[in-house]
């Protein structure tokens, strides 16, 4: 067997986990890389469909779509092609043009795996451009993961969480495909653009590792095995990393992921990193790149432990530390409110009875109960009363009863102050109330008084003693499920 084709097929089976009983879709431009991608999977016996994306930039783009159609038909191979216009496409999503044709590009091959059950979706890169790859994560900046380069077989969420994207000619050099192509016999198509050296990708071809290449002949092959080392050793702290993040995470929907502060603080500054970046890929799995500022944005706003309000951390997303959570959330998310008893919305008013409950959010309700008879002195029996109750001396009680919120610059008398009073926004910020909960938060008042901060603190002016003889007692219920 040809030594590039045994490469392949090990590449294929091994790294990508190709299997030969279920078809792959190729993306094929028709140029040397794809070409040889196709007949090689094809030696070794890969079923194949074939696919073509005409992104209408080059006059000879239409030209290059039937090649790929003739070349499919000769050799019976399914083929499925798109023409767009992706100039157009760039400019109505306000993307460039290479980030426009990604899009059209992968949106088109992983539909028509889809429908046609592939097992993958295959593309051409190579050694060479691996080499390119990890040159430009460096140039531009980058994490671990940018040094890796790209790995054989990915899942690309923001178009198919199932079917992978895999490379198999990712280990073979350029030079050795065109040489495996010339045996072929094929004449390939040639993009003349990819001799642009406006283009950064092609800079860095034509110009800088040449240059690169003169301090060591085999920079080439240093990088590509410093890309291999470093993608075990980032495969090895991603583990660690999902490991961390599931020991952290508290709550995750697609608009809002909530973490335990505790556990994250606790964490490795190289894992809260990658906590970080976990929770916002899940909450943005297009998001190409996220930056070292963001992260480190994001790290210094938690580390100061500065609870209440927000701040803009990437991609429309925002973080907030409340109590001993961190929240990453989507800018029109609300902050969660940990199913506390809680008003249904900040206008809420309503009478609260003897046989009168109020219902609050969350299954929970608010009921009042009148105990005329007492089995044990009262001021013995309070001391065992939980935060969920409040006992009132209910002779001392102005009638009705009402459950609202706070008014602006409104006060109360907290039990324990000997009787002087305190505004209920110093009072919740004492508590570590997170902001956005204060307006909604219960308050059962009568007479326009505060007697019970529900679940916190009841007044000191309504309290029972030993002169109490009737007790109303306030309890919160939680509904069963």
């Amino acid at each position: 067997m040809n030594m590039i084709l045994e490469r392949l097929a090990q590449a294929a089976s091994e790294y990508c986990g190709l299997k030969q009983d279920q078809p792959v879709l190729l993306g094929v431009s028709g140029g040397v890389d794809s070409l040889a991608m196709a007949f090689g999977l094809e030696a070794l016996g890969y079923p194949l469909i074939i696919a073509h994306v005409d992104h209408a930039l080059r006059s000879e783009s239409l030209a290059e779509a039937k090649f790929v159609q003739q070349v499919a038909d000769t050799r019976g191979w399914p083929f499925f092609g798109q023409r767009i216009d992706v100039r157009q496409v760039a400019e109505a999503a306000r993307q460039s043009l290479e980030e426009a044709a990604r899009q059209v590009r992968y949106t088109f091959l992983f539909e028509q795996a889809r429908l046609h059950q592939c097992q993958a979706v295959a593309v051409a890169h190579h050694a060479d451009d691996q080499v390119e790859t990890v040159l430009m994560h460096f140039l531009r900046g980058t994490a671990l993961g940018g040094l890796t380069g790209m790995p054989y077989r990915r899942l690309m969420p923001p178009w198919d969480p199932n079917i992978p994207l895999v490379r198999p000619l990712l280990g073979i050099w350029r030079e050795e495909i065109e040489a495996y192509v010339e045996t072929l016999g094929l004449a390939p198509c040639v993009d003349v653009t990819n001799f642009d050296t406006t283009y950064f990708r092609n800079r860095l071809r034509h110009e800088l590792i040449p240059v690169l290449q003169t301090y060591n002949p085999q920079i080439k092959t240093a990088l590509s095995r410093m890309a291999d080392v470093l993608q075990v050793e980032a495969d090895w702290l991603d583990k660690v990393t999902r490991e961390a993040y599931q020991a952290c995470v508290q709550g995750e929907t697609d608009e809002s992921i909530q973490l335990a502060l505790p556990a994250f603080l606790g964490l490795h500054k190289a894992l809260k990193r990658g906590v970080l970046r976990l929770a916002i890929e899940h909450l943005r799995p297009d998001l190409r790149d996220i930056g070292y500022e963001a992260i480190e944005r994001g790290l210094d706003y938690v580390e100061v432990g500065k609870a209440g309000g927000e701040i803009d951390l990437v991609a429309r997303l925002n973080l907030a530390v409340i109590e001993d959570t961190l929240v990453i959330k989507d800018w029109s998310a609300e902050l969660p409110d940990f199913n506390r008893p809680l008003l249904v919305d900040v206008s809420f008013e309503a009478s609260l009875g003897l046989n009168q409950p109020v219902v609050l959010k969350h299954g929970w309700r608010l009921t009042a109960t009148l105990e005329e008879e007492c089995s044990e002195t009262p001021l013995k029996a309070v001391k065992r009363i939980p935060t969920d109750e409040a006992w009132l001396d209910y002779d001392q009680l102005p009638l009705p009863l009402t459950v609202r919120g706070a008014r602006e610059g409104e006060c109360f008398e907290p039990l324990g102050m000997g009787g002087h009073s305190q505004s209920l926004q110093d009072f919740f910020v004492n508590l570590k109330i997170p902001a956005h909960l204060r307006p909604v938060w219960p308050l059962v008042s009568t007479d326009q008084r505060v007697a019970w901060v529900v679940g916190l603190r009841p007044s000191e002016a309504f309290k029972i003693t030993e002169k109490t003889q009737r007790i109303l007692k306030l309890r919160l219920v939680k509904s069963a499920e």
